[in-house]
């Protein structure tokens, strides 16, 4: 992983430009990591395949508010950049496809079927596709190993998904951005310089070429970037980095 600090120069910048061009700041990341990952590897079938996190509390018919949960859904889209094209023309048809698409219905889907399976299924998956990395010499190799080699419906589900091996890179980009937080700047004799969210996902990294976390505090967006490297190379995602934000910050 690696962070990306924007200044609050760029930030105000990037944010000024977004709305000229009438995008969000995420649709013009989402473009920016997404184009810079088939314009550097050349087009790949998972580069099109996206997953776009979006906030459920404001959705729901009695709020959490702060209250700890898992209160985030996310949309698959399929978004091919085209490179004929300039980056904020790119970055305008991902939003039309993005904004119709971030619904009620598409948000709560998978999270509604979820609720109907019993909880120790969900726990399952991760130790269906992770059992085969348990040393031999491990108490639990037999049992752990066996698990994830059997054929049951922890496997089927996984399949449906296609997400039952670690060697399947199925989305390109999966993106979470908290936006804007709007949190003091001073607590007495300290200084909030800027905050810095690390993803993380409900998969193993290996499933997707990247993931970017997003946020803005003290007017600074910060950008983190995680990666496996059995499915990208470190200066490969180095050259990504620099694409995308030559996209985001082109004058």
């Amino acid at each position: 992983m690696f962070c990306i600090e924007l200044s609050e120069a760029e930030t105000s910048a990037l944010v000024a430009r977004c709305r000229r061009e009438k995008v969000t700041v995420n649709s013009a990341l989402t473009a920016a990591f997404s184009g810079a990952q088939s314009f550097l590897q050349g087009e790949m079938p998972y580069h099109a395949k996206i997953v776009i996190a979006a906030d459920l509390r404001d959705r729901l018919p009695h709020s959490p508010g702060e209250g700890m949960g898992m209160y985030a859904g996310g949309v698959e889209l399929k978004l091919r950049y085209n490179h004929k094209r300039g980056f904020w023309e790119n970055a305008r048809q991902f939003h039309k496809r993005i904004q119709p698409a971030i619904t009620n219905k598409n948000l709560f889907g998978a999270i509604l079927n979820w609720l109907c399976l019993d909880p120790t299924i969900s726990e399952a998956m991760s130790f269906k596709k992770l059992g085969g990395l348990v040393p031999p010499d491990s108490a639990r190799y037999e049992k752990l190993s066996a698990f994830g080699e059997g054929d049951d419906v922890v496997l089927r589900l996984l399949q449906r998904d296609k997400l039952e091996t670690l060697e399947t890179r199925y989305w390109g980009t999966a993106v979470t951005n908290l936006g804007r937080l709007d949190f003091p700047r001073e607590y007495g004799a300290l200084e909030l310089d800027r905050l810095i969210m690390q993803p993380g996902g409900g998969i193993p990294l290996a499933n997707a070429n990247l993931v970017l976390g997003a946020v803005t505090c003290s007017g600074k967006l910060s950008l983190v970037v995680e990666y496996a490297e059995e499915a990208v190379d470190s200066a490969t995602m180095q050259q990504i980095r620099e694409k995308a934000m030559e996209y985001l910050l082109e004058e």
